[in-house]
């Protein structure tokens, strides 16, 4: 019986040596893999602060000026005035005034009033 019970005290102690080498494998393996990404994160920031300073240098407003006339045949017109405020369609528009003196109006005649049949019951 005692040969029993140390038997399986024995198999018992193995099967959670090997759970806490596991643990402690995934563990080391999750530090590494934190590691990278951490190392990954600081390339990117810095590749991030590097792009930001070139695209302020490239998006200067003088030099994006200096450009424009070197290589675009661009000329500066004076503003002409095409429409005015005059010319727009009103949006409530009264109708002439001459269209409401010759408004006229139309009233139906009421039907009589029919009386209630049931009145004496």
């Amino acid at each position: 019986m005692i040969r029993i019970v140390n038997f399986t005290l024995i198999v018992i102690t193995g099967l959670i040596s090997l759970g806490v080498y596991r643990v402690a494998e995934q563990a080391r393996m999750t530090t590494i893999e934190l590691r990278e990404t951490k190392t990954a994160v600081a390339t990117e920031n810095q590749s991030l602060n590097v792009l930001g300073a070139e695209w302020a240098r490239l998006s200067q407003p003088a030099r994006i000026q200096a450009l424009a006339q070197r290589y675009l045949s661009l000329k500066d017109h004076p503003a002409v005035q095409r429409a005015s405020i005059t010319q727009l369609p009103q949006k409530f528009a009264a109708p002439p005034e001459s269209a409401i003196r010759n408004a006229s109006a139309v009233v139906s005649q009421r039907a009589p009033a029919v009386q209630n049949l049931h009145a004496g019951t």
